[in-house]
């Protein structure tokens, strides 16, 4: 198994039925999460980079997905925070206003494949059909993370 589909099978960070009133709110509560983990060597710097990041271009990939990501000085290794957030989801622009997925990717800043390569296997678990709806019905931690796992192999 590649580095992503690990990282999928086991993110570093998982939050399930977040209550947020906010994109800011949602960043920061994940953030809060993925600060702790041992790949995280500068958890402001981190913060910073990931707003950044997202005032360049939008990180919605679906209409209730969203990916903030960024390369960053701040990690020593690709981190994965995942959030799935109680309904009915949060704005995060004005054309994905009910966001209830949420992946937060860090990767190190001259690791630039193994960037495009989480960004990709995440972006690869969402495409079957009912994968996200499998994901938002989840009932425990348990199922969902079978559901990431099940999603990560090729």
């Amino acid at each position: 198994m590649d580095l992503p589909s690990q990282l999928l099978a086991n993110p570093d960070a998982l939050i399930l039925d977040l209550v947020a009133n906010s994109r800011e709110a949602v960043l920061c509560r994940l953030h809060e999460q993925l600060a702790g983990c041992p790949g995280v060597k500068d958890a402001p710097a981190f913060l910073h980079s990931l707003r950044e990041r997202a005032m360049l271009a939008p990180v919605c990939i679906a209409p209730d997905v969203a990916l903030p990501h960024a390369r960053t000085a701040a990690v020593n290794r690709v981190v994965l925070g995942v959030a799935r957030l109680a309904a009915p989801g949060v704005g995060f622009d004005a054309e994905h206003p009910q966001v209830r997925l949420v992946f937060m990717v860090g990767t190190p800043q001259a690791s630039v494949e193994d960037h495009l390569l989480a960004v990709a296997a995440i972006t690869r678990l969402l495409q079957p059909e009912g994968r996200r709806a499998g994901l938002l019905a989840a009932r425990t931690e348990a199922e969902f993370r079978a559901l990431l796992a099940r999603g990560s192999q090729r």
